[in-house]
């Protein structure tokens, strides 16, 4: 399978990822509106401490989730017959109906702009899944969906550690704005919600889950050529590096630096394992 072709399955899978992310944040924010100021407070605080776009300005939510759609049709357009028509046809049509969501009367309603999107994406990830073999098309958009969600997700939850540490005030208003965004039932205590969404392996947007996801697409793909070997090692020790430190004896500091080291190593993976790209002929060892 050409290069390019893997390139952009991975490039359309991180689009919708992008867009649900963005969806995600959305809604939970209009949500936590609703009960008043300090539950808005936290995602001004959240918005503040993370890194630019992860929970964006009031008012703009709607439209940069209809941006990733549209830049996941443009994707899916240049991928030809690589991908199934339907698909393609799905695609530019969630990104037509994301952007009258994000625009005009509806935009005064962002809870059911988010909604919407996280509709469509849903839709078009069904479909993919019943028109798609599990070749290494696949296999690819699997990595660009649950590399990003491991970042995204971790972005979230070291923005959530420092404004709970330095505003310790504030440390429940901005974990439960963390289980808000991850669908989840918040439990009042930001510890579980903090070991749930880092280390919980069932958890569909856990940390623990993404980055195991991570891992079965790089085998895959290195099975058929397409991925190296150190990113797949780092993956497997980025999981077992969580496992350690979300165990039910594990001091909360330990979580906490567990997030640094896996965004760095969704960093060092994102830069060396982009499907397509031919794997060098040597390599220095990565660490772990």
């Amino acid at each position: 399978m050409s290069a390019s072709t893997l390139t952009t399955m991975y490039e359309l899978a991180m689009a919708l990822e992008r867009a649900d992310a963005s969806a995600r944040v959305l809604g939970a924010r209009a949500l936590a509106a609703r009960h008043g100021p300090a539950p808005t407070a936290a995602f001004s605080a959240l918005a503040a401490a993370g890194p630019e776009g992860l929970v964006p300005p009031v008012g703009t939510g709607g439209a940069l989730a209809a941006r990733h759609l549209e830049q996941a049709a443009l994707t899916a357009a240049a991928a030809g017959d690589s991908l199934p028509g339907d698909v393609s046809e799905a695609l530019a049509h969630a990104a037509v109906a994301a952007r009258a969501h994000a625009g005009g009367a509806n935009a005064l309603d962002p809870r059911g702009a988010a909604v919407a999107v996280r509709r469509e994406v849903a839709a078009v990830r069904g479909l993919t899944a019943d028109s798609l073999p599990r070749d290494e098309r696949w296999h690819a958009m699997r990595l660009g969906t649950f590399l990003p969600r491991a970042g995204w997700m971790s972005a979230l939850l070291m923005a959530c550690a420092q404004v709970a540490r330095a505003e310790p005030g504030a440390s429940q208003s901005v974990w439960h704005a963390a289980a808000l965004v991850a669908g989840g039932a918040d439990t009042g205590d930001g510890a579980p919600v903090l070991q749930v969404l880092l280390g919980e392996g069932d958890h569909p947007v856990s940390v623990a889950h993404a980055v195991d996801q991570v891992t079965g697409a790089l085998f895959a793909l290195s099975r058929h050529g397409t991925a190296d070997a150190g990113p797949l090692a780092l993956a497997r020790a980025t999981g077992a590096r969580l496992s350690a430190a979300c165990a039910p004896d594990a001091h909360a500091m330990a979580a906490e630096d567990a997030i640094g080291e896996v965004l760095d190593a969704i960093g060092a993976i994102a830069a060396s394992a982009r499907p397509g790209t031919p794997a060098p002929a040597t390599r220095e060892p990565v660490a772990a």
